[in-house]
């Protein structure tokens, strides 16, 4: 014959608080390795941004290095004029 037991069965209790404890980690590395990967996304298009920025303004850097566009952006831009010359600008319609 078996014994019937009539006390609370521990180990059940300690073995479902070890599962419950464990899920709940899992449960927060997971969220937050979510907010990890959303801010690398963020940072990723932060940076391609950044370059995209940077490198136009490395070719208008470059373009300013040349006189002659700097003598085009002085007479279009800014309607300065060389010695001796008078300035034109086209009627407004």
């Amino acid at each position: 014959m078996k014994k019937e037991k009539k006390g609370f069965n521990w180990f059940a209790l300690l073995m479902f608080i070890v599962v419950a404890y464990f899920g709940i980690i899992l449960t927060s590395q997971q969220v937050h390795l979510s907010h990890v990967s959303e801010s690398q996304y963020m940072a990723d298009k932060r940076l391609e941004a950044a370059k995209a920025e940077n490198d136009k303004l490395k070719k208008q850097y470059e373009e300013l290095q040349d006189v002659s566009n700097i003598e085009r952006i002085a007479r279009e831009d800014l309607g300065l004029a060389k010695e001796g010359e008078l300035p034109y600008q086209a009627a407004a319609r």
